[in-house]
Protein backbone atom coordinates (compact mmCIF):
# COMPACT_ATOMS: atom_id res chain seq x y z
CA UNK A 1 0.00 0.00 0.00
CA UNK A 2 1.64 3.50 -0.94
CA UNK A 3 2.23 5.81 2.09
CA UNK A 4 -0.37 8.56 2.68
CA UNK A 5 0.91 11.97 3.21
CA UNK A 6 -1.43 12.99 7.03
CA UNK A 7 -3.86 15.98 7.16
CA UNK A 8 -1.93 17.38 10.12
CA UNK A 9 1.61 17.06 11.85
CA UNK A 10 2.88 17.81 15.53
CA UNK A 11 5.98 19.84 14.44
CA UNK A 12 7.51 21.33 10.88
CA UNK A 13 10.35 18.49 10.70
CA UNK A 14 7.33 15.89 10.79
CA UNK A 15 5.71 17.94 8.10
CA UNK A 16 9.24 18.50 6.27
CA UNK A 17 9.80 15.01 5.88
CA UNK A 18 6.64 14.64 3.99
CA UNK A 19 7.07 17.16 1.50
CA UNK A 20 10.29 16.42 0.52
CA UNK A 21 9.54 12.62 0.23
CA UNK A 22 7.05 13.73 -2.24
CA UNK A 23 8.94 16.45 -3.70
CA UNK A 24 11.65 13.78 -4.96
CA UNK A 25 9.33 12.24 -6.54
CA UNK A 26 8.86 14.94 -9.14
CA UNK A 27 12.23 17.28 -8.95
CA UNK A 28 14.77 15.76 -10.81
CA UNK A 29 17.68 17.80 -8.69
CA UNK A 30 20.48 16.69 -6.37
CA UNK A 31 19.36 19.17 -3.19
CA UNK A 32 16.56 20.89 -2.10
CA UNK A 33 15.56 21.55 1.36
CA UNK A 34 12.88 23.60 3.80
CA UNK A 35 14.25 26.05 5.98
CA UNK A 36 13.34 28.76 8.59
CA UNK A 37 14.86 32.19 8.53
CA UNK A 38 13.95 35.11 10.57
CA UNK A 39 16.08 37.81 8.36
CA UNK A 40 18.78 36.81 10.95
CA UNK A 41 19.50 33.33 11.21
CA UNK A 42 18.87 30.30 8.50
CA UNK A 43 18.20 27.43 9.82
CA UNK A 44 17.71 23.69 7.61
CA UNK A 45 14.84 22.12 8.76
CA UNK A 46 15.50 19.48 6.38
CA UNK A 47 17.06 19.00 3.20
CA UNK A 48 17.18 15.93 0.36
CA UNK A 49 20.61 14.77 -1.16
CA UNK A 50 19.62 12.76 -3.81
CA UNK A 51 23.04 11.66 -4.64
CA UNK A 52 25.61 14.02 -3.25
CA UNK A 53 25.06 15.73 0.72
CA UNK A 54 25.37 19.37 -0.69
CA UNK A 55 23.58 20.65 2.70
CA UNK A 56 22.79 18.30 5.60
CA UNK A 57 19.26 18.56 7.88
CA UNK A 58 20.42 21.21 11.09
CA UNK A 59 22.77 23.85 8.73
CA UNK A 60 22.74 26.96 10.13
CA UNK A 61 24.51 30.44 9.15
CA UNK A 62 23.49 33.73 9.30
CA UNK A 63 20.88 35.44 6.78
CA UNK A 64 23.47 37.66 5.33
CA UNK A 65 25.82 34.43 4.31
CA UNK A 66 22.66 32.34 2.76
CA UNK A 67 22.46 33.69 -0.80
Amino acid sequence: MPKTIRETYETIEEAADDVLELISKFVDVNTFFIARNDKKDVNIVRAYNRNEVVLPSGFETLYRDSF
